[in-house]
């Protein structure tokens, strides 16, 4: 039997294309003395700390008061300005909805996913996921996600809207504990599932998390299952619990949710590092509970603390940036910038995915590029100073190109690339 090789062209020049890959992670309350403090505890940078690029957002709703979730979701989601308790629709203005990243990526072909330790219908997730005047229509919330904007995966607490009967129903697989969501070995292009782990929040970590994964093993799981998808993707996690621990001035259960939301960071980090084509942004939708480190007491020790509030402050937040584009992250001061930089073009090479052969010998090779590129299709018998001959040149129409070769023996064989090439001039 012949062999088969995916050769990418490294050189290669395109039209500016939407970054392959962009995972937003939002630490739910996480100003910059929560991530202080967590700095303090661990005795050492958290993850996102040593990021290379970073500046401060302000938070402030369209009135320009102090924030809720809903209102700083809808800001980093579609860059606007909207009362509290409104989710992604044009409040004040006309009550149209206005376009989240995920369904900005979603028309792009990218798969999607949304994580929390909330639970799945809470302000954040919807910010991205669903259309509604109140955050508090959760069964409203839990129909858009199913129904409307359909994200690939969904996974954090159940209930509160979203249940176990309603994601089955509308063709999701449903995991409830870490073990089912492990047992899920393959995922495939176009396919969804839901882990509602519990009803409502996820435990804290502090608290133990019996039988239900903890947040960087959903990021790892939804990794996987997201990377299948040779467009790319949009990941949107949340660390929700934060938020929780800092309305309740706990220190404890606020720099142990931290340090997990650092975890989950890091598996994303490490996932993105050897790659070319990801977005990794870390921020916060607001600052909870006014806290204030007083003492660092060294590692493994609470830091001394003191708290102003129970609620949300218009403290700004910090967002860390690594990855395809993430200089851009020095030049944003409020939140509703964020989505500039998550939607910026980039030069994204074109990446082979799958090969087939036919009984007569033919090579069927299929692309994931941009719609619109022009692309050249190469073929070489051999990689020793290969020789490579123009196979086909053809416009994308969509995010695939699909090329069929056979080099004239009775089993094909041979290595091919992908060059995409800059458009002619009209």
């Amino acid at each position: 039997m012949g062999a088969f090789a995916f050769w990418l062209c490294v050189s290669s020049f395109s039209e500016a294309a939407p970054i392959r890959n962009v995972i937003l992670c939002i630490g739910d309350g996480m100003g910059p003395e929560q991530v202080k403090a967590a700095h303090c505890y661990a005795g050492t940078n958290l993850v996102f700390e040593t990021f290379p690029y970073r500046s401060h957002l302000t938070t402030v709703n369209v009135d320009g008061e102090v924030t809720d979730s809903a209102a700083a979701a809808t800001a980093l989601s579609t860059g606007c300005k909207v009362y509290n308790g409104v989710i992604s629709m044009a409040y004040p203005g006309d009550g149209n909805e206005l376009e989240t990243l995920l369904e900005y990526f979603s028309k792009r072909d990218k798969s999607t996913g949304l994580i929390t330790t909330s639970y799945l219908t809470d302000a954040t997730p919807a910010g991205f996921g669903a259309h509604e005047p109140s955050r508090e229509n959760r069964s409203q919330i839990a129909a858009d996600y199913l129904a409307q904007t359909r994200p690939n995966v969904l996974l954090g607490g159940g209930g509160e809207g979203l249940d176990a009967v309603a994601v089955t129903n509308a063709d999701y697989l449903l995991v409830t504990n870490t073990a089912s969501l492990f047992e899920v070995t393959t995922f495939s292009e176009g396919q969804h599932i839901a882990g509602l782990f519990g009803n409502g929040p996820m435990p804290y970590v502090y608290d133990g998390m019996g039988d239900l994964p903890t947040l960087a093993q959903m990021v790892c799981r939804a990794l996987s299952f997201l990377s299948s998808d040779p467009d790319g993707f949009f990941l949107l996690i949340e660390g929700g619990r934060i938020d929780h621990a800092c309305h309740a001035n706990d220190l404890v259960r606020c720099v142990a949710e931290t340090l997990a939301f650092n975890e989950t960071v890091r598996v994303a980090a490490s996932w993105a590092a050897a790659r070319g084509d990801t977005l990794l942004l870390v921020t916060a939708d607001h600052e909870t509970g006014g806290l204030t480190v007083l003492t660092d007491n060294g590692s493994g020790v609470l830091p001394g603390g003191s708290w102003s509030s129970t609620g949300h402050t218009d403290t700004p937040v910090l967002i860390y940036g690594t990855g395809v584009n993430a200089e851009q992250v020095t030049a944003l001061s409020d939140n509703t910038e964020l989505r500039g930089v998550a939607c910026s073009l980039t030069q994204t090479p074109p990446v082979g995915f799958r090969i087939e052969r036919s009984a007569e010998g033919w090579a069927r090779t299929q692309w994931a590029v941009s719609s619109g590129d022009v692309c050249r299709i190469d073929y070489a018998p051999v990689l020793t100073s290969p020789v490579w001959l123009p196979v086909q040149t053809v416009t994308a129409t969509s995010s695939r190109v699909v090329c069929a070769f056979t080099n004239g023996v009775s089993s094909a064989q041979g290595f091919f690339r992908m060059v995409t090439l800059l458009p002619t001039a009209e």
